[in-house]
């Protein structure tokens, strides 16, 4: 992932609080663009998903030895 940079900040900090404010203007501009209603069109044509079964799982033994300890009379 080259050319993009990493900015380390504190949760909460001034930067944080502009960084995440940017963001949100990105995603604000983003919503509006013509791209943005390409990809909701596509969504609605796309074909819907069905659940076909659902499969239970074999209950696992337990492959970890299990010991129990006992503590010697003298």
């Amino acid at each position: 992932m080259e050319g993009i940079e990493v900015i380390e900040t504190e949760w909460g900090s001034p930067l944080h609080r502009e960084l995440i404010a940017h963001k949100a203007t990105l995603r604000a501009e983003w919503m509006k663009s013509d791209e943005a209603a390409e990809e909701g069109r596509r969504m609605l044509d796309a074909p819907k998903l069905e659940w076909e079964r659902v499969i239970q799982p074999r209950p696992r033994r337990k492959k970890i030895p299990i010991y129990t300890w006992q503590r010697l009379s003298r």
